[in-house]
């Protein structure tokens, strides 16, 4: 079964891409470091406060939401990033836009300044395939400083959503920032598998049969001598 991501249009951040579907031993993997992923798009946060915030990537728009945090708040003065009312942000997902995916993501998940007692040290790093497949990698976090981390298959696999969640859940970050996005495109509808063609080749035969037997039946004349 393939999948494919429909170009829209920008030269460098969004392009065309076909996936076939991973194989049994494809992996998500996390790795760390600011550029340790290709990604192309930078996600524009929009200014608000409330259980929601939301953004953009190259005209595609993106989500924010958690699980724990009641109020979250978009990052004023151009700075892209996410943060709690209260200081302390303990779970965040980001969301592309429905019919839409991204095949990497890279973010920063920055400490609570102050080394306060309640800042995460460990992570699970949260994600939703295009295909269903929901996981987390559990990841330690430095309490000063940067925490980059950048999310890819290596089987092409399509993301549609990424996040974290602090271990334990009452721990938590400052915010999260800097988030950037490659290979995102619109989703194209999957291509049937072989033994799929073949059944939907077999039932148009059936009723190709079944018309034309209608046709001759209609076409039977009586005649009385």
């Amino acid at each position: 079964m393939k999948f494919a991501l429909k170009s829209l249009g920008a030269p460098a951040v969004l392009c065309a891409l076909t996936l076939s579907a991973a194989p049994a031993n494809a992996a998500v993997l996390i790795c760390t470091g600011a550029n340790c992923v290709s990604t192309d798009g930078n996600v524009l946060v929009n200014k608000g406060t409330g259980s929601t915030v939301t953004g953009s990537v190259g005209g595609v728009g993106l989500t924010f939401t958690s699980s724990t945090d009641s109020t979250l708040v978009g990052g004023a003065n151009g700075q892209a990033r996410v943060e709690s009312a209260d200081g302390l942000l303990n779970a965040l997902t980001f969301t592309i836009q429905s019919g839409y995916g991204f095949e990497s993501a890279i973010f920063n998940l920055s400490p609570v300044p102050g080394r306060a007692r309640n800042e995460a040290t460990s992570v699970f790093l949260t994600y939703l395939l295009s295909d269903g497949t929901t996981a987390s990698i559990t990841k330690s976090v430095a309490t000063n400083g940067n925490n980059w981390f950048g999310i890819y298959g290596d089987a092409g696999e399509v993301f549609t959503s990424a996040g974290f969640i602090a271990n334990p859940s009452t721990t938590g970050i400052h915010d999260m920032r800097q988030v950037r996005l490659g290979g995102v495109g619109q989703l194209a509808a999957a291509v049937p598998e072989p033994a799929t063609w073949t059944l939907m080749l077999l039932g148009f035969g059936l009723i190709g049969g079944a018309m034309r037997s209608r046709r001759k039946d209609a076409n039977v004349r009586v005649s009385f001598g």
